[in-house]
């Protein structure tokens, strides 16, 4: 595909880049964010939190396994790499013991609609361990039939084997790491992976009746260029996936020390925005439709009329169609979410088997919600999704007026002034050409948003 320079300088373009502002923002993958988390959250905290959750309520559950074969410098999960499967058996022993404990704290076993095992590189299990983990959910949680279960995977590392087992136990959807085909980048990130690789891992799992395929992308990678990063989407798009995402590389060097292996600058938000929308015009050229502020999907998917039904949900996995309200988190780091408020697992895998070798729960932090925080917890969340927001009809659902937002809306008045935000009658409906001012027009309505305290990655 050759790359037109009106698509890559844009009449707004410049109208964009002069709302970014020069200090970073977060990416909204919950609210209030994970810094406001704090210590006074604890076992007991949580434990009670567990005891009053609705039994007829389903639950979705997240799986973490924070191992690697190598390590990508760009990465910024929890995770740490092993060269011996003995210590990812150990973490599993504990992670089962984790299962166990939830399951008797809970006093009920509640509807599963959702699993997601993220990472790290969940792959990185061998059959025994999955299948193990599997049988100890399905011991303490009613797996509901149309369960949606995923998994991440890492192409380079996949052992074809453990299909058999993603089949037994059914899973139905994997979402596969490429971020950039360029071998120059590739090797600045130290993450070598071929398209051959991926085509045959993509190809492997159709053949074994796993046909949902997501592919992850990020562009602002140091020495990206418009032409390979086009040569990528062109790659990407012969493996028809059914969802792709294209991320902002979130370049955190002084939280995920590594990022410091990555000797070369990374892009700016100047160049961020013209791969953003490089990536955007590509893919809605190819027949994708777009959803939320960075992801694409095919026409036919559910997702798209999910979209279309305002049935989408953001949460620490991204994007994603699960519609139960309670997300528990299971293994070291992995973060909850219950109408109380957030509690996140401890971190270091060493304190995690600590913890739950005295038959603890792993608790490290949280946060309990206030009334305000649901509601503009409902508001931001609206925006990353659809892009639009009713505040009367928020207020109303919390029996607030609508001066509640009265500051926030002030704060809007550049976005409207330039023509990327609508504003009429207290419904906000964010310009399809500025999404990617979505977090930043999200972080006017964030109580407890201070750029002069902490840092976040680009706002593009």
């Amino acid at each position: 595909m050759k790359v037109s320079k009106k698509l890559l300088f844009s009449n707004n373009e410049k109208e964009i880049l002069q709302l970014v502002p020069d200090y970073s923002v977060p990416r909204y993958t919950s609210y209030p964010t994970a810094p406001n988390f704090h210590d006074k959250i604890n076992n007991d905290t949580y434990e009670s939190w567990l005891k009053k959750l609705d039994k007829n309520k389903k639950i979705s559950l997240y799986i973490h396994i924070p191992f690697c074969s190598s390590l990508c410098y760009f990465c910024g999960c929890h995770t740490s790499v092993v060269n011996k499967y003995k210590a990812i058996e150990n973490y599993v022993s504990l992670l089962l013991r984790e299962i166990e404990i939830l399951g008797e704290k809970l006093e009920s076993k509640f509807n599963v609609s959702h699993i997601h095992f993220g990472g790290g590189t969940p792959s990185i299990l061998k059959g025994a361990e999955l299948w193990l983990i599997m049988q100890s959910i399905k011991k303490r949680f009613n797996i509901l039939k149309n369960c949606k279960i995923a998994m991440e995977i890492d192409p380079r590392f996949f052992k074809q084997n453990l299909t058999i087992i993603l089949n037994d136990c059914g899973f139905d959807r994997i979402s596969i790491g490429v971020q950039d085909f360029s071998q120059n980048v590739q090797t600045l990130i130290n993450r070598k992976q071929s398209f051959e690789i991926t085509k045959e891992t993509v190809n492997h799992l159709r053949e074994n009746n796993i046909s949902n395929i997501n592919i992850d992308l990020i562009y602002g990678l140091p020495k990206q260029t418009i032409q390979t990063f086009t040569d990528t989407l062109e790659k990407i798009n012969t493996l028809k996936p059914d969802q792709i995402s294209a991320f902002g590389y979130a370049h955190v060097p002084w939280m995920k020390k590594h990022q410091r292996l990555i000797k070369v600058k990374p892009l700016d938000n100047e160049y961020r925005l013209k791969f953003y929308r490089l990536a955007s015009h590509y893919f809605l050229s190819n027949g994708y439709e777009p959803f939320g502020i960075d992801h694409y999907a095919a026409k036919s998917s559910s997702v798209i009329r999910n979209l279309k039904n305002r049935k989408l949900q953001r949460n620490f996995q991204g994007y994603t169609e699960d519609d139960a309200e309670i997300l528990i988190g299971i293994g070291a780091s992995s973060i909850s979410y219950l109408p109380d408020g957030y509690v996140q697992n401890i971190t270091r895998i060493a304190d995690y088997i600590r913890s739950l070798k005295k038959n603890k729960l792993p608790t490290l932090k949280g946060y309990k919600l206030k009334k305000e925080d649901k509601i503009y917890s409902i508001v931001i969340k609206e925006l990353m999704c659809y892009l639009n927001v009713d505040l009367k009809q928020v207020a109303k659902k919390f029996s607030k007026d609508t001066n509640l937002f009265s500051s926030n809306i002030i704060k809007l008045k550049p976005f409207i002034d330039a023509g990327f935000v609508d504003f009429h009658n207290f419904v906000l409906s964010i310009n399809p050409e500025a999404r990617p001012l979505v977090r930043i027009i999200c972080s006017v309505f964030d109580q407890y948003f201070e750029p002069k305290t902490n840092r976040y990655s680009f706002g593009i």
